[in-house]
């Protein structure tokens, strides 16, 4: 018998095909508290130069983004369900979440400071915690990062609040942003958060990348380099939905990729990476992918992830990232001396015992206490008043810093003689001999950043971005004769002292210099900037052209030796040198060409050294023999320089004896910072100085 198949009619609807079930979106995910501990243990492990981590900044980058999709998976189902309403309720749970265990850090840290740090830091750091307070912090190390004025100030201990000001930055605009969005419509609330979020993606990427080329110190610090960290963050989390439905092979790889990219960034990167540039892809881009590789369900790299002590870490990372910094800042000055990387070890376990305490005692306590949203902000209001009002006191009740000693008066002359020369001489001997800083020491260490030539404060010094100037005439405006000052900031402390000389001899002095640019024909790499440096190969080349064009009577040219690259050679660097003294001969026939030397430098922070030490102010003398970084460059300098025949000023004489270098010489502070004579001195110097100045016979 033949079987007969029947065929469904088309008119009797067919049994419906059977279908997956949709994966839901996972609510709790251990794994973020995972990645949590990811992120503080590189950052922590990177501050105190532990275990190799040379690139554990980017746990920054990794706390962005999943900063961007928690608040960002929050807000939507908040905004959602309350609509504006919502707002308020978001702005309170971010005082609760970070105010009260970030107050407790600064003003613990500004207490320890007020007793123990460096008595010229203090100042520094109790401005820092009134910047907390706004989140603004970014935002002033932006600013410090490209001034060359401030490249020898020591890290702040509240430095790292500059990321939780990025945070709070972005989360002014995109709360308002998701409301709005959502009150245009909620059918396509989806379709227009993901435009945005590209959108402020793709903006910021191209800022981060572009800034990072031509200013390091804002691409690192900047919102607008920063936001599309936390929008891409944002993304995954108003994406949960179709995430949830990637095939488990692929959510296997994805979650095992980006847990990869996270940790090796930690370890390939390092200071000398450009950042954040295009380099804050892998990790960035690799946390983003982990996180979205979880969004339906577990995944095997989350086993890592998971672990008892990871979940730990991850739970208290933001105390732990709170404490661990300042500690790390301030331990050496409570002990006294620098930190053995066993002691920056117990100073990091340490952190985290804080960190503990501080989610128990403060952190957790805070997010449970039931106050209502008005008690809650006007709480937020008096905790940041009582952080800016305790900054306040500290700034106008520090140490007196004046000295303990008896006024002095020594030799002051414009002009050079016999005399006077002995007298000057006489006085810096007289200097490695005195104890107690007089009353009347000029500059006092409080104002000797400040104790700056003239030519810091009105653009006649070029800093890093800078490549113009102006005519920047000192000395006598009227001067018969022109001598121009051409170099680096090396060049640029002895202004004073030849201004002061040209004032009262009829020269006019030009000062063109430009900071950290060597004239020596090298190029330079600037680490402020984390770049080649092209300004000061601009601006040499510029200056060149103007000098020749202007005919000056003479030229003086000095420069550091320490800018340059330690494996450029000494004969290298003198050569180099010399290329630029004859560019300059043979572009101003006729004008007196002149080298000075790189004077010695302590290499120490010279007014925060006498500032702890006032009555004992010779501990703070130091030695010529460890005054040069690279001493067989400094040895080249000299008889390579005249052996081309050009004239050679030695400075050392002038500043130290008998191969010491005294931090006070009369009443007067001998450096400004590390590397630089403070003004006052210089000017003191002008005896030294006025001879120099003598018109050559032009041919």
């Amino acid at each position: 018998m033949t079987q007969i198949l029947e065929r469904p009619s088309p008119f009797v609807p067919a049994p419906p095909i059977a279908s997956k079930p949709q994966t839901p979106v996972r609510k709790f995910r251990p794994d973020i508290e995972g990645i949590r501990a990811l992120a503080v243990l590189s950052v922590v492990l990177y501050h105190a130069h532990l275990f190799g981590i040379r690139g554990g900044f980017v746990g920054v980058d990794v706390f962005f983004v999943i900063s961007g999709f928690l608040i960002t998976r929050q807000l939507v189902t908040a905004v959602g369900a309350r609509g504006l309403r919502s707002l308020p309720d978001f702005y309170i749970r971010r005082i609760k979440r970070l105010l009260p265990a970030s107050a407790a850090v600064v003003l613990a840290t500004l207490l320890v400071a007020r007793f123990w740090a460096p008595a010229l830091q203090v100042r520094s750091i109790a401005t820092d915690a009134i910047y907390t307070t706004f989140y603004g912090m970014n935002y002033r190390l932006a600013v410090s990062g490209t001034q060359y004025l401030h490249q020898t100030d020591a890290p702040s201990p509240l430095q790292h609040f500059w990321s939780l000001a990025v945070e709070e930055q972005f989360y002014i605009f995109w709360p308002i942003l998701i409301v709005a969005v959502t009150l245009i419509g909620r059918r396509f609330k989806g379709a227009l958060l993901t435009v945005a979020l590209l959108a402020i993606t793709a903006i910021s990427f191209h800022f981060s990348v572009t800034v990072t080329r031509s200013n390091a110190p804002w691409a690192y610090f900047s919102l607008h380099t920063r936001a599309w960290e936390l929008a891409l963050g944002a993304l995954v989390a108003v994406s949960a939905t179709q995430l949830a439905r990637i095939p488990a092979k692929i959510g296997e790889l994805a979650a095992w990729s980006g847990l990869i990219a996270v940790i090796a960034s930690a370890f390939v990167y390092s200071d000398a990476t450009p950042y954040p540039g295009s380099a804050a892809a892998l990790p960035v881009v690799g946390t983003a992918v982990l996180i979205a590789a979880g969004c339906g369900r577990r995944r095997r790299a989350e086993r890592i992830l998971a672990e008892p002590l990871m979940q730990c870490f991850g739970k208290v990372s933001y105390s732990w990232y709170l404490w661990h910094w300042p500690m790390l800042m301030l331990a050496p000055a409570v002990l006294g001396h620098n930190l053995t990387a066993e002691q920056r070890l117990i100073v990091v376990l340490a952190s985290l015992a804080m960190a503990v305490a501080s989610f128990f005692l403060i952190e957790n306590p805070a997010r449970l206490l039931p106050l209502s949203n008005a008690r809650w902000f006007v709480s937020g209001l008096a905790i940041s008043a009582t952080i800016a009002l305790c900054g306040g006191i500290v700034l106008n009740f520090l140490p007196q810093l004046t000295g303990t000693g008896a006024a002095v008066t020594i030799v002051q002359a414009d002009s050079a003689s016999p005399q006077v020369t002995a007298q000057m001489k006489a006085a810096v001997v007289a200097g490695l001999a005195t104890t107690n800083a007089p009353s009347n020491l000029t500059p006092q260490p409080a104002q000797a950043a400040a104790d700056t030539p003239p030519s810091s404060r009105n653009g006649c010094h070029a800093d890093f971005l800078v490549v113009t100037q102006g005519a920047c005439v000192f000395g006598d405006p009227a001067g018969t004769h022109v001598a121009v000052l051409f170099g680096d900031s090396h060049m640029e402390q002895w202004l004073p002292a030849f201004a002061n000389a040209g004032a009262h001899s009829g020269w006019k002095i030009i000062n063109w210099t430009k900071a950290a640019c060597p004239p020596a024909q090298l190029s330079v790499y600037a680490p402020t900037l984390n770049r080649a440096y092209t300004e000061c190969d601009t601006w040499r080349a510029a200056t060149l052209k103007r000098i020749a064009a202007l005919k000056p009577d003479q030229i003086f040219m000095s420069q550091s030796e320490n800018v340059v690259s330690s494996k450029v050679s000494p004969s290298d660097f003198a050569n180099a040198t010399v290329k630029t003294l004859d560019q300059l001969k043979a572009s101003v026939p006729g004008a007196k060409v002149n080298f000075l030397n790189d004077v010695p430098v302590p290499n120490y922070d010279m007014p925060g050294c006498v500032a702890q030490h006032l009555s004992n102010v010779k501990s703070c003398n130091f030695a010529v023999k460890a005054a040069y970084t690279y001493p067989s460059r400094h040895a080249a300098m000299q008889p390579t320089i005249q052996k081309a025949g050009f004239a050679v000023v030695d400075p050392q004489s002038w500043v130290c004896s008998d191969g010491k270098c005294p931090a006070v010489v009369g009443n007067y502070l001998t450096y400004r910072n590390t590397t630089h004579l403070s003004a006052s001195f210089s000017q003191w110097l002008t005896p030294m100085v006025a001879p120099l100045l003598t018109v050559a016979s032009r041919k």
